[in-house]
């Protein structure tokens, strides 16, 4: 503490400038998040496989930076799960004639499975149903946020079916968004983002009949996110929310008080204590899943993370679509101070836009999509990674189709990524008997091209990094480098200069030849498969850690690509369902 113990008034002078290249130091550096770090992919809902609309947005996104900062040496775990107790799983589960728990535990692995074909590399996969402890869990947070001074008990309106009688909410009902006037179902508008509380709908719908449905009303728990906006506001800017996210939330506030039921009547779900005939809501449960999620990671490793007891340790990065911003980035956080006073919760998010196919939205219901397991094979799905990346919907909506997917592994993967790979493996094979040869005079261009290579190696680790994390742009880059290096070696490429003067075209392999063990581990985090393959016919390239510059290839490395290239030799993507889709 300093005191003035004088009779003067005590000045102090605060002198800065502005530095542009400080500035532009400051810009370039990227910082690996402190650890543990916890990357959710939004848990799905078991009421489907997920189609290549589900894969493009959270599910590669979180592998690949998970992936990512395991290579940098974080300790770094992908967390999701399937969750059971949506509303969407009993309705899927009655066109099927089964039962919600029957179609939870099916659809579950097949979600598995899938996120296994496309080598997401998951390190806890919880299904919500399918763990004893879970629901005890649940209600003794339920319990806790009951207790909130934000929660009231109030008897307030709620929409029923006028033939059947039945309580309307999420799939069940549909009708005109009341922030953005777009359709939208029950509880949330994908267009806009924005929740509704179903009564408030216009033009709405019922699921289960034609008549307009019945405002009645229904005594429920709400939370009133109004008392709840100084905390969601200070989350928001720590965490560095997209702007987006930060709309929705200016959005919300104008519309003043604003309560949400935290409960449903439903006989799917996890029963609400003290409220006979409903269920807790899905949403502040996921709130609580994800904490469980880590319990359940703790326990596989022999950690003590306690999900009753977050700790100011955690790094939390959520991944998940716009249509779910309001669940995660605003509904949680409040949640959260409500129920842990102790805690502050660290928390990046990364969302995504929607994906389209043929220019419309990938639907289940109306049979436009292309699943997973109908484009993922051990040979393909590199190459499904590599387009859905260059196509990801980050931050506008973008557009699939299979006449663009099997361009990207027959234009770009085959007729020039391997295309050169293949030409330089022959050279170096018939030349130098399969090894690296040392460099000899170094002319401009090569010292130019060598120079492109740690730029693409500092841009692969800006795109991967936290602050600028992009998939497409990684994925952009990649394709970039790699036409960089065609034009490279076809420059390098005339006979009779090669006889007459070998030191320029030993310098012009050599240099290609750390160009491909750059590839290789830099598209680690995208490419898991390919990256590993093209590492192992290159000695001492490992894909297990992050290159932190660009090294020439020793003199006399092996190099031998002829397990990539015939791994690869032909793998055409299949055709699904061709006449439909």
């Amino acid at each position: 503490m300093l005191h003035n113990d004088g009779d003067e008034d005590l000045n102090f002078v605060d002198v800065y400038w502005r530095d542009g290249k400080a500035a532009l130091e400051a810009a370039a550096q990227t910082a690996t998040p402190r650890g543990p770090i916890f990357v959710f992919s939004a848990p799905p809902t078991p009421n489907g496989d997920l189609h290549l609309g589900h894969l493009s947005g959270p599910y590669l996104g979180a592998d690949v930076y998970t992936r990512f900062l395991r290579m940098k040496g974080a300790e770094a775990y992908h967390l999701t799960g399937s969750d059971d107790y949506q509303s969407y799983v009993a309705t899927h589960a009655d066109a099927d004639q089964s039962t919600p728990a029957k179609a939870a535990r099916h659809y579950a692995d097949e979600i598995r499975a899938t996120l296994a074909l496309l080598d997401c590399d998951v390190h806890s996969f919880l299904p919500t149903s399918a763990d004893s402890a879970y629901a005890e869990f649940q209600a003794a947070r339920f319990r806790s946020l009951l207790s909130s001074t934000a929660v009231d008990l109030r008897q307030s309106p709620a929409l029923f079916d006028a033939v059947t009688g039945d309580y309307l909410y999420e799939p069940d009902v549909s009708g005109l968004c009341p922030d953005c006037g777009g359709s939208a179902a029950g509880n949330i508008c994908e267009e806009c983002g924005a929740p509704n509380l179903c009564h408030d709908l216009g033009a709405v719908r019922s699921r289960h009949s034609a008549e307009a449905p019945l405002v009645g009303s229904v005594c429920r728990p709400e939370l009133a996110l109004e008392r709840c906006y100084v905390n969601i506001d200070r989350h928001l800017r720590a965490s560095g929310a997209p702007v987006r996210i930060m709309d929705l939330f200016a959005r919300l506030r104008q519309r003043g008080d604003f309560s949400v039921p935290i409960t449903h009547p439903s006989d799917w779900g996890l029963p609400a204590e003290g409220f006979p005939g409903q269920v807790t809501w899905v949403w502040p449960e996921m709130a609580f899943g994800f904490l469980y999620n880590i319990q359940a990671l703790a326990s596989s490793l022999g950690r003590d993370w306690n999900a009753a007891l977050p700790s100011n340790d955690w790094q939390i990065v959520h991944f998940f679509g716009f249509d779910n911003s309001f669940y995660h980035a605003l509904l949680c956080p409040a949640v959260y101070a409500e129920v842990f006073s102790h805690w502050t919760p660290r928390i990046r998010y990364h969302v995504n836009e929607f994906y389209l196919l043929d220019g419309q939205k990938f639907s289940t219901s109306r049979g436009h999509a292309v699943w997973g397991k109908e484009v993922l094979g051990p040979k393909t799905v590199d190459v499904v990674r590599l387009h859905l990346g260059l196509t990801r919907p980050e931050g506008e909506r973008t557009n699939f189709t299979l006449d663009a997917l099997r361009g990207t592994e027959n234009e770009v993967f085959r007729g020039i990524w391997l295309n050169w790979l293949d030409a330089l493996h022959r050279e170096i094979k018939q030349d130098f008997g399969g090894c690296v040869p040392d460099a000899g005079d170094w002319a401009p261009a090569d010292r130019a091209f060598f120079a492109r290579i740690e730029l693409h190696r500092a841009a692969m680790e800006r795109a991967y990094s936290d602050d600028g994390f992009s998939v497409r742009r990684a994925a952009a880059q990649a394709c970039d480098f790699v036409s960089e290096c065609v034009v490279y070696r076809q420059a390098q490429d005339y006979a009779a200069a090669r006889r007459l003067y070998p030191a320029r075209i030993r310098t012009s392999l050599a240099v290609q030849t750390t160009a491909a063990a750059i590839l290789a581990q830099t598209l680690a985090p995208l490419m898991p498969r390919f990256a590993s393959t093209l590492a192992r016919g290159i000695d001492g390239i490992s894909t297990e850690t992050w290159p932190r510059s660009v090294q020439r290839l020793a003199p006399a490395t092996t190099f031998d690509l002829e397990p990539v290239l015939t791994f690869y030799a032909r793998a055409d993507i299949p055709v699904p369902n061709e006449e439909e889709a």
